[in-house]
């Protein structure tokens, strides 16, 4: 499953939750059928895992003075 937001033309804003085997075509379609013309659509990705916690981040983007 992934989660897609759909931003109208009209102003409303639509989060969808689809299966990653569905044609795009028949997303739009869908999409479409429900809120009228699109204007643009996201793809919500999963946040990365980097392995490395916020702290260790932190010190390691630290730029020396």
């Amino acid at each position: 499953m992934m989660k897609i937001i759909v931003n109208f033309k009209s102003g409303l804003k639509q989060a969808f939750i689809v299966p990653k085997n569905m044609l795009a075509l028949e997303f739009r379609s869908m999409a479409e059928e429900i809120g009228g013309n699109i204007d643009n659509i996201e793809f919500a990705l999963p946040p990365r895992k980097s392995g490395f916690s916020a702290s260790e981040l932190s010190r390691i983007i630290q730029i020396p003075e």
